[in-house]
Formats: C-alpha cells, structure tokens, sequence
C-alpha cells in the first residue's frame, strides 16, 4: 500500500505544470556595443525579425531547451505562445525563407552563459543568478533583472 501512494505522489508531481522562472536576464557578449533594449525590440531580436545589429553584424540567437523554466517565462512573455506554437512559428518562417534554421537551442543556463560570452553577435537569455562578468545583461525598457517593473519578471 505504501508504494501505490508513493506511486501516485510521483505520478501527480510528474503531471504538474512546470515551474516558471521568477525573472529572465537577457545577455550578450562583452564587446557587444549594446546596454539596452526596447522591450519591442527585444520581441523582434527573439522573433528574429530584426537579424542584425546596428552595425550589421548578424544577430546569433540562443534558446534554451523546451520546458527549462527560462525558457517557459520567454514563452510567455516575449512569444506569447507555447512550445507548440512556436515551434509552427519557426517552421512557418523557415517554409516562406525568412530563416534558414530554428535558433540553436542549449540545455542549461551556464552553456547559455558560456556560448554568449565567447560568441561576439550572440545574444540570450539566462536565470540572472547565472550572469557574471564573461557577459553583459541587458537592461529592457530601463530596467534589469532585480527591478521594479521589469518586464521578463513573472510577477
């Protein structure tokens, strides 16, 4: 009798929703000119609808992968979508030849951390716990991580 109720416990906590991330650090590499973004820029970096930066360099988007709870806070606040949608999203853009490829995807916040901090155009995002100096967080709307108001916050 023990282990069916043990069973179950670890059958309900398996079927819960995921955890959300409390807030959400955008990060770019060090010599990356940029200290902030508009938040309606930040959705057109991350739609890859704006591919370049200023100074024409392509912008190399990293995600991170699918049910991290990072990942599900940029879902809901920059997409706006879920895993599924988006991953129609990004095929529907690869199909009309908007992108040539879904964004590459790494499994955690510190791989997020190194590839950015040792790729010039890249661009990510990361628990802000895991920022150090090998990366520079951006400030959205004026704000960073921490911040009252600060919009990648699930709050």
């Amino acid at each position: 009798m023990k282990a069916i109720s043990l069973l179950l416990f670890f059958l309900v906590l398996s079927a819960a929703p995921r955890a959300v991330a409390g807030e959400v650090a955008v990060i770019v590499n060090r010599e990356n000119p940029v200290d902030e973004l508009a938040y309606d820029q930040l959705v057109k970096i991350f739609k890859q609808e704006k591919q370049h930066w200023s100074d024409g360099r392509p912008i190399y988007l990293i995600m991170q992968e699918a049910g991290s709870p990072e990942k599900e806070l940029v879902l809901k606040r920059v997409f706006k979508m879920d895993q599924e949608e988006l991953k129609k999203f990004w095929l529907a853009r690869i199909f009309r030849g908007e992108i040539s490829s879904f964004p590459k995807t790494l499994g955690s916040n510190a791989a997020v951390r190194r590839f950015v901090g040792q790729v010039a155009v890249a661009i990510g995002f990361i628990d802000p716990s895991a920022a150090d100096q090998s990366v520079k967080v951006l400030r959205i709307d004026g704000k960073l991580p921490g911040d009252k108001g600060y919009l990648l916050a699930d709050r």
